[in-house]
């Protein structure tokens, strides 16, 4: 292997530094960006020509002048075109899915409810999705694979699933076998994580570089992201929360026991005589002022609140986002979540904030984020991508 000299390397660099400044831009000119980098025009113009033979750059005609006057300059962006990407989510009951531009904006998206509880029923599905996929009007097609799985993943591979049977079946090879694109699989709250990061919109603040997103669904997780960058632990285990122990009426329970949204319909379920309550049965149940229901939902209330808290202690992120499929119907609730915690007077300033996007886009926004930051090689740049 030839080894990379000094002058390849900063190439590299400055070319990376280029290609975030032309994504994040949106129309813009060569001179623009020049002066965004700080780098000699004739560098920037040799770096933009190497983009516009990749592909990566549309050619937008003559802009207008400047105040001061001069040469009207020529207008470039990003070629959003330049392929597409495809993320699925895999829940309990749905297969979910999202094709999307490389700038983030959709295309095409579904939810699927799953024909079975087998690895290989998904693959199946997955299947048909990837093979009736057209090109989009777009240069390339298919460039890349994200796979949200509510589990916990390393090194590419679902370490458990506990709504799917594995049956020790790879799911990553068999896609391998139908596509050639890179595949990427990560856990449904880093995902979350990485598309508050990259999606979420600052209002000219400055972007968050630690965050915690706290994701209450059929479990309990999070995702990390410190310095900017996802935090996965040991073997891809950080954020598993929900396996918390906590000593309740002289038991110990699984945080995730107790207080996940599966656990608390369970339990209203149980005292309306159900196997199960979906969440559109839930929501309704909240609404209707039931007795039980509601003092089932303050517990519920003072327990995220709880965990919220302890979360803030330890991680002292910059910010913590909610995000639960029926919570965000109800802002009153939301409300009574941050009270609660602002009376236990945590430490520092952290910000409470809830997730702005729909709840089921927040793992698939992510894996757009992450696919199109491998395939242009900018895993590590600040990017904003477009809904």
């Amino acid at each position: 292997m030839t080894k990379k000299t000094d002058q390849d390397v900063m190439r590299e660099n400055n070319k990376k530094l280029v290609l975030k400044t032309l994504f994040n831009a949106g129309q813009t000119s060569r001179s623009s960006i020049a002066s965004a980098v700080h780098l000699q025009k004739s560098t920037v113009s040799s770096i933009i020509l190497e983009l516009h033979e990749d592909g990566l750059i549309e050619e937008l005609g003559i802009g207008e002048a400047s105040n001061a006057g001069g040469r009207r300059p020529n207008l470039i962006q990003f070629n959003y075109r330049y392929g597409y990407v495809l993320a699925f989510d895999m829940g309990a009951r749905h297969l979910r899915y999202s094709v999307n531009y490389m700038n983030g904006e959709v295309i095409q998206k579904e939810s699927l409810r799953l024909t079975g509880h087998s690895i290989k029923d998904v693959f199946q599905m997955m299947q048909q999705v990837i093979s009736g996929l057209p090109a989009f009007d777009t240069m390339n097609g298919l460039l890349g694979i994200a796979v949200s799985a509510h589990a916990p993943v390393h090194e590419n591979e679902i370490r458990y699933s506990p709504f799917l049977e594995l049956d020790s079946f790879s799911l990553l090879e068999a896609l391998q076998g139908i596509v050639d694109v890179p595949i990427r699989f990560e856990n449904e709250a880093n995902l979350t994580a990485i598309s508050i990061r990259d999606f979420w919109y600052y209002s000219g603040e400055e972007p968050l570089s630690s965050l915690l997103a706290l994701n209450i669904h059929n479990g309990i997780g999070v995702g990390t992201i410190i310095n900017e960058q996802l935090y996965h632990g040991m073997q891809g285990l950080a954020g598993e929360i929900g396996r918390s122990v906590i000593y309740k009426d002289g038991q110990v329970y699984r945080l995730e026991e107790l207080y996940s949204e599966k656990a608390v319909m369970e339990k209203i379920a149980q005292q309306n005589g159900k196997q199960e309550l979906t969440v559109e049965e839930f929501v309704a149940l909240i609404k209707s002022k039931d007795s039980f229901v509601l003092a089932v939902v303050d517990e519920w209330v003072t327990a995220i609140a709880q965990i919220t808290y302890n979360l803030v202690q330890y991680g002292a992120p910059e910010a913590v986002f909610l995000s639960s499929r029926s919570l965000s119907q109800f802002p009153e609730l939301l409300n009574r979540i941050y009270e609660e915690y602002k009376a236990l007077n945590p430490l520092g300033e952290t910000r409470i904030e809830f997730t702005q996007h729909d709840i089921y886009e927040s793992s698939l926004l992510g894996g757009v984020a992450l696919i199109a930051r491998q395939v242009l090689g900018l895993e590590s740049q600040d990017l904003i991508f477009k809904k």
